[in-house]
């Protein structure tokens, strides 16, 4: 086997967060049922370097999102709804009419 082979593991929740000796370590885990969280794996991050860590992946999780979202509107032009929620369920809110001002983004 190869050193430099990555494992894909799945993760739905942070179960816990520990931090000692200058090392967070962040354990990641699964919904076994509503109330319970099994343990996956442990990620350890040396304390310097969890600031970049979190950053670079708020800053991915940013653009991926800026990305799709023209495609979503795409998807959703001649529909009467105006907004897609987070879990992908259309809204059945009328279309309203944007103002010019509503369109502007922050950057």
């Amino acid at each position: 086997m190869s050193d430099d082979q990555v494992y894909d593991l799945f993760v739905e929740r942070i179960s816990n967060v520990s931090h000692a000796n200058g090392v967070f370590r962040i354990t990641l885990g699964v919904n076994d049922s509503p109330d319970e969280v099994r343990p996956v794996t442990r990620l350890m991050v040396p304390a310097n370097q969890l600031g970049p860590i979190l950053q670079g992946i708020a800053n991915a999780a940013k653009n991926i999102g800026e990305q799709i979202q023209p495609r979503v509107n795409v998807d959703l032009e001649g529909q009467d709804v105006d907004t897609v929620s987070e879990k992908g369920a259309k809204s059945t809110a009328p279309k309203k009419k944007s103002s010019a001002s509503s369109k502007s983004k922050n950057k």
